[in-house]
């Protein structure tokens, strides 16, 4: 395997972790809604295109971000009553 296959093994485990930790769902899918987010960022900041690094982040990453984003949003919903 290579430092990259290593490096999301160890990012997926460091999820899992957190998972089971905090016993919540939730914060699992910020995890990684943010770990997405920041490959996009790293893609446009190494010189990508914006379509390119949009075409990378894949199907699996735009849901867990949809998924994570209506869940912050229910969550805030929730607080302010």
């Amino acid at each position: 395997m290579s430092a990259i296959d290593w490096f999301i093994l160890g990012v997926i485990l460091v999820g899992i972790l957190i998972w089971i930790i905090s016993g919540r769902v939730f914060y699992m899918l910020i995890y990684f809604a943010l770990f997405s987010l920041g490959s996009f960022i790293y893609r446009l900041s190494n010189d990508h295109s914006f379509s390119n690094a949009l075409s990378s982040l894949g199907l699996v990453d735009i849901f867990i971000l949809v998924i994570a984003l209506v869940l912050l949003i229910d969550k805030l919903k929730d607080n302010k009553n």
